[in-house]
């Protein structure tokens, strides 16, 4: 049976793709244009992100992703995760392929939940490479400030949704 999600991922360009055909005024073959741009430039980031997370998957041992970023680590998952997040400099190909190599080896939900928030919020490298230089350091410090608990709150706001969901499913 497919997903939802899976129907919207696979549907939507179809249904754009034949709207834009019908249209007969360029737009299919000027988005047909962009998707092969698109594709000739993420496939070749795709394969490098994947290859370093499975490098990463090999450098961290799977036990030690389970101990300390599992569901048995509870508030020092989500922590942990949140910390990781700061410190991963990368762009989405990489963070995400490190978040599915984390899923994978073991990794709680929040502590993933956390790890991609912090990730979005807080990433060092645009840190360092926008924000300093173009809005400067009293801007970041009040939004550092502003949105410092998001992580850790995201992170427990799943690890409550889950049990709340495992009490549900019990009933």
């Amino acid at each position: 049976m497919i997903s939802i999600g899976t129907a919207i991922v696979y549907g939507a360009p179809i249904v754009l793709g034949s709207y834009a055909l019908s249209r007969r005024d360029g737009t299919f073959q000027q988005g047909l244009v962009r998707a092969v741009e698109q594709f000739v430039k993420l496939v070749p980031r795709m394969f490098c992100a994947l290859v370093a997370a499975g490098f990463v998957a090999k450098l961290i041992p799977t036990a030690f992703i389970s101990r300390f970023l599992g569901d048995e680590a509870g508030m020092t998952a989500i922590l942990i995760g949140t910390v990781t997040g700061l410190v991963i400099p990368s762009g989405p190909v990489v963070a995400f392929s490190i978040a599915a190599t984390f899923a994978k080896a073991g990794a709680a939900d929040s502590a993933l939940v956390a790890f991609i928030t912090a990730w979005t919020l807080f990433a060092i490298h645009r840190v360092v490479i926008y924000e300093i230089p173009l809005l400067g350091l009293s801007f970041l410090r009040l939004r550092l400030l502003s949105v410092f608990l998001l992580p850790l709150l995201a992170g427990a706001m799943t690890m409550g949704a889950q049990q709340l969901w495992a009490g549900i499913g019990s009933y």
